[in-house]
């Protein structure tokens, strides 16, 4: 009785294999089948071609030798001799002759005859029938689910994980070149303000696909709203960058550098994105709170005092004001501008004492000058012997 299992990912190879032979159907040709159950009397092995059909019959009267064949839509029908495989993806197969491979059908019925001779596996996705006399040197499996869909499947999540994980470190990377101070700033509002972060990052969730859909429903809008979903990716990769930083500056604080709590936040990340069901949760909720973690900080830099740098060309700073004597604190800004104020009355006071006594005084001597000093005429018709005064 034929036994029903799953098809292993060798008899999925078989079926592709039998394919990937199209390319080098002139080598085909003249290669000899190394293993044939038996020959029937006058069929040449030696100059076998291969049979190809995208939709139709593909016949192989008894007394003729093909290699592969290989049927996208139809049916093979075989009572010669087939040095190679028989496969058929959509459609029935009917053997009463030798087949020196095996014979798959991934979407149809196998039936062998009583002078059937098969050298291979005989698999099929329905009902395998053999008559009394049939030989089959390997596997009969019939009901069987031809598909790899559990190896992909499997393979697709590891490499979308490591995918995901790959395009997070670039992101790291470039982040921690072009804006170290940036991260510093994020990871600082994620670890001291981690509610308002996450309120945020749902606010951002909930809103840019809600704009975006707004916006391309609207002529006007419609570049914006296209650009914003097409961003929404790019936004929650950034976002699950921030967050993963975030978890590494928990781990390596400051002042330790920088390209630590890097990797260290990464590789939690990695590792918990090979984590199936886990992962998408992760993804979720770090993208989510790195993107509110970023609106907070941005909101925290846009309503901080500004800090002084350093000066542009051509900006003079404001002269240094040492404190006042017997160790008081440094003048506050209202007392500087007093100063200031003071200092241009005076210089006022001065202009007026040169313009009354006629002396000649520049501005950098009166800028320098006492008010006692430069208040005080000196007398008409005699040279002043020390001073910056000069008598007329």
């Amino acid at each position: 009785m034929p036994r029903r299992s799953s098809l292993p990912v060798a008899a999925l190879a078989a079926a592709l294999g039998a394919i990937l032979v199209l390319e080098g159907a002139a080598l085909a040709q003249t290669q000899t089948p190394s293993s044939s159950p038996s020959q029937a009397p006058g069929a040449d092995v030696t100059r076998a071609e291969d049979q190809v059909v995208l939709s139709g019959t593909v016949s192989v009267p008894r007394g003729r030798a093909v290699g592969e064949v290989v049927v996208f839509h139809g049916r093979a029908v075989v009572s010669g001799v087939v040095a190679g495989d028989v496969v058929v993806f959509d459609g029935p197969i009917a053997v009463s002759g030798q087949v020196s491979g095996s014979v798959v059908a991934l979407n149809g019925p196998i039936r062998l005859g009583s002078t059937a001779s098969i050298g291979g596996d005989v698999l099929g996705s329905q009902q395998v029938r053999l008559e009394p006399g049939a030989f089959v040197r390997g596997d009969v499996r019939d009901d069987v689910t031809i598909t790899a869909r559990g190896a992909i499947a499997a393979l697709g999540a590891l490499l979308g994980a490591l995918a995901i994980a790959f395009s997070a470190l670039l992101v790291l990377l470039l982040l921690l070149a072009i804006a170290p101070r940036g991260l510093d700033r994020v990871a600082a509002a994620g670890a001291t303000a981690p509610f308002a972060s996450a309120g945020w990052g749902v606010v951002a969730a909930l809103g840019l696909p809600a704009l975006a859909i707004a916006g391309a429903a609207s002529i006007l809008g419609l570049p914006l709203g296209l650009s914003l979903l097409l961003a929404i990716g790019l936004i929650a990769l950034v976002g699950s960058a921030f967050a993963a930083f975030i978890v590494g500056r928990l781990i390596v604080r400051e002042p330790r550098a920088r390209v630590g709590a890097l990797f260290a936040g990464w590789g939690v990340a990695a590792a918990l994105g090979l984590v199936p069901f886990l992962n998408l949760i992760v993804w979720a909720l770090g993208s989510v709170f790195g993107v509110g973690a970023v609106i907070v900080a941005a909101w925290r830099v846009r309503t901080a005092a500004p800090s002084r740098g350093r000066h542009r060309v051509g900006y003079a700073p404001a002269p240094h004001r040492p404190a006042h004597a017997h160790g008081a604190e440094p003048a506050t800004e209202p007392a500087r501008a007093a100063a200031s104020a003071a200092e241009d009355a005076l210089f006022h006071v001065l202009s007026t004492a040169r313009a009354n006594c006629g002396a000649r005084i520049t501005e950098a001597q009166l800028r320098g000058t006492t008010p006692t000093a430069a208040a005080r005429p000196q007398p008409t018709g005699t040279a002043a012997s020390s001073g910056p005064i000069r008598a007329v």
